[in-house]
């Protein structure tokens, strides 16, 4: 089995999901169920949402860090979620086991709970008392990702009527040792530097302009990231020392750029030299004839090792009868040597006789 990735819990948030029914038509109180569904995304009754709970690999990271803070307790199943309510001052409520799940597992649907009822539970679900369950469970603000389930909790009521769970699912909830806080209006207005005064629209949009920022924010180090050549998981501290690195360049890495050009010229120089002693040499050794010096010098200067590859293949000549015009020389005729000429110039007969009767050879 694949080893879950760990799930940041830090900064995640609390959420309600749509209920199950836990009492079949005929009656019979279901001993297991559905806890969390599988969704990319799901939505609670109410619409809120969307929650992410992938696949399975990420259903075994949800159990393991359920696991993990669950420790040596068993989870426990609460009516109408009293035991989180139960936990925050000035609320108060019953804070007493409606069941205790004894295990839980992933099936084709999603995370599945094996419960023991309470004999009062059960028998409120028998004389339907109560007739569904709603997991609570965490999730992070940004994307929605499901991280761990808290507990369960018996219910009649759709989350959308729970005010007081439904403010602390809305963001009230920060901190990786605090499950739950109920935070009031005025003291989110204070946190947002908002007037008294201000209502639930006004803190609604500052904290949307909030993530604005924070996505601009993501997108500018993204960006960078990209422009510095860093990995997308490159952590803000790479990133100062890149950009350090790049305003502080090393000058061991590079020559100014006078110095550079000067170097430059001199093997431009020594390169000219090159070429025109090789010429010289092909025309006084009979390889080129002086009226194509021009033509090897040109090409010498764009492309030496061409130049080196014709010159080695060429063949020393001598000039017949018809390129000095002797009177009765048939000008439309080629000597060998000139008919060597072109097959090393790449050009046919009659470029060289054109080029030849206007003097250019």
């Amino acid at each position: 089995m694949t080893t879950p990735a760990p799930i940041t819990q830090q900064n995640d948030l609390g959420a309600l999901a749509a209920m199950q029914e836990v009492v079949g038509s005929d009656g019979a109180v279901k001993r297991e169920f559905l806890a969390l569904p599988y969704g990319n995304p799901f939505y609670g009754r109410d619409g809120r949402g969307p929650w992410v709970l992938r696949d399975q690999a990420h259903a075994e990271a949800v159990l393991a860090a359920t696991r993990q803070v669950l420790g040596g307790t068993d989870m426990m199943v609460d009516y109408d979620h009293q035991s989180v309510l139960a936990a925050t001052a000035g609320v108060g409520g019953r804070a007493e086991a409606a069941g205790w799940v004894s295990d839980l597992r992933i099936g084709d649907e999603g995370i599945y709970a094996s419960v023991d009822w309470t004999p009062d539970a059960e028998a409120a679900l028998v004389k339907r008392k109560y007739r569904y369950v709603s997991p609570y469970f965490r999730h992070l603000p940004n994307t929605g990702e499901v991280t761990r389930l808290v507990n369960i909790g018996l219910t009649n009521t759709p989350n959308l009527d729970l005010p007081a769970l439904a403010h602390v699912q809305g963001g009230a909830s920060h901190g990786a040792n605090q499950d739950m806080a109920m935070i009031s209006l005025a003291s989110l207005c204070a946190a947002l530097a908002l007037a008294d005064g201000a209502g639930e629209p006004q803190v609604f949009a500052a904290i949307q302009q909030l993530k604005a920022e924070r996505d601009a924010g993501q997108a500018a180090l993204n960006a960078t990231r990209t422009a510095l050549g860093l990995g997308a998981d490159a952590g803000t501290e790479a990133v100062l020392a890149a950009v350090a690195n790049k305003a502080n360049p090393d000058p061991a890495q590079f020559v100014p750029k006078a110095g550079f050009d000067a170097v430059q010229a001199e093997l431009r120089a020594l390169q000219e030299e090159r070429v025109l002693a090789s010429v010289d040499d092909a025309v006084a050794s009979g390889r080129v004839p002086p009226s194509m010096k021009g033509w090897a010098l040109d090409l010498g200067r764009k492309d030496v090792a061409a130049l080196n590859a014709y010159l080695a293949a060429a063949v020393p000549f001598q000039g017949g009868p018809a390129v000095q015009g002797e009177p009765g020389g048939d000008k439309t005729k080629l000597t060998e040597e000139e008919t060597a000429i072109c097959a090393m110039m790449g050009i046919s007969e009659a470029e060289f006789i054109k080029s030849r009767d206007q003097g250019n050879i």
